[in-house]
């Protein structure tokens, strides 16, 4: 990746482990390394702006840059060229990812386990490690559902707290 001289070493590094992260968890590389981008500037960064940090063509850019924009994690807002898109990350873009990415995988799980449970109630066959392991499989993600629907109550409170902002929490 290609990167401005405007970049610290922990900038770009930051930059990376993003993309790295992103990457591993399946999804696109290119849009951590535009989000962590747009989280090492104040400033609304243009998708020229972004097309020259990360060395790549404005094409992949702008199609990340929408994605991450349905996503809810970054945002169009002004910037000093009104005949230019300008980006930022959403202020409370962790608290976003973490709703987006990981919330909706941890209720799916748990709908699995309490349909295939429900089948098996209702007379279908199944065996006694199958059941056990769906009972214990539908416990754990109840179980951390409610942690993490406990935690997105905490994470607003404090939010407010510390980093008082005009959006509203999450």
């Amino acid at each position: 990746m290609a990167h401005s001289n405007q970049l610290s070493e922990t900038e770009r590094d930051f930059i990376e482990e993003i993309g790295n992260g992103y990457e591993s968890r399946g999804l696109r590389r290119l849009q951590g390394l535009i989000l962590g981008t747009l989280l090492t500037k104040g400033d609304p960064v243009s998708l020229d702006k972004l097309t020259e940090v990360l060395g790549r063509t404005k094409g992949p850019i702008s199609i990340s840059v929408r994605r991450l924009e349905d996503l809810g994690l970054a945002r169009k807002v002004e910037g000093p060229n009104n005949r230019r898109n300008y980006y930022a990350s959403h202020p409370n873009v962790f608290f976003k990812s973490f709703a987006q990415l990981k919330l909706p995988t941890v209720r799916k799980n748990k709908d699995l386990a309490e349909r295939l449970l429900a089948r098996i109630a209702a007379g279908e066959e199944s065996s006694e490690q199958t059941t056990e392991s769906l009972r214990h499989m539908e416990a754990f993600y109840s179980l951390l559902e409610s942690f993490l629907e406990d935690f997105a109550e905490r994470w607003a409170e404090v939010r407010q707290e510390r980093f008082e902002t005009d959006e509203a929490a999450p």
